[in-house]
């Protein structure tokens, strides 16, 4: 065999061998980009509510709350979709642990609800057009799991 042949096998099984260390990692770290994104979004939106607590109903008004909470309401409800979505995926995969699929469910599972949570805060914050009675609403969420 010639030298450019062995090279180019070595670097050949190099980039398998380390494409599968890469799959054995992301197994290992299953969906742990969409936790992330739900975690940072759950963490806004209570500090909106606490926000929203804090303030007087004029400074409420001004920083349009009512609208900014309802827009964090929305797109929680995407993000919750995509987290879901993804412990699906892994519970499906077959090369998932038979250890880790109640994990992953019991995370699932969670979202689920906490989308459903949310997606009636939105639909209920939607039906208030005073902001007095949006501001009273908003500050009754309770947005952890």
């Amino acid at each position: 065999m010639k030298k450019g042949t062995i090279l180019f096998l070595l670097l050949f099984l190099a980039g398998a061998v380390s494409g599968l260390a890469e799959d054995k990692k992301s197994q290992s770290q299953a969906c742990s980009d969409e936790e992330s994104m739900v975690a940072d979004y759950q963490k806004s939106l209570a500090e909106l509510v606490s926000t929203i607590h804090k303030e007087k109903l004029e400074e409420f008004q001004r920083a349009y709350h009512h609208r900014s909470c309802l827009s964090k309401l929305n797109l929680s409800e995407g993000i919750l979709d995509v987290a879901t979505a993804c412990f699906d995926q892994a519970i499906k995969d077959a090369s998932t642990p038979k250890k880790d699929i109640e994990t992953y469910r019991a995370k699932r599972d969670a979202y689920a609800k906490l989308k459903e949570k949310l997606i009636q805060y939105r639909d209920s914050l939607k039906a208030k057009e005073e902001a007095k009675d949006a501001k009273i609403l908003i500050e009754k969420f309770d947005i952890t799991n």
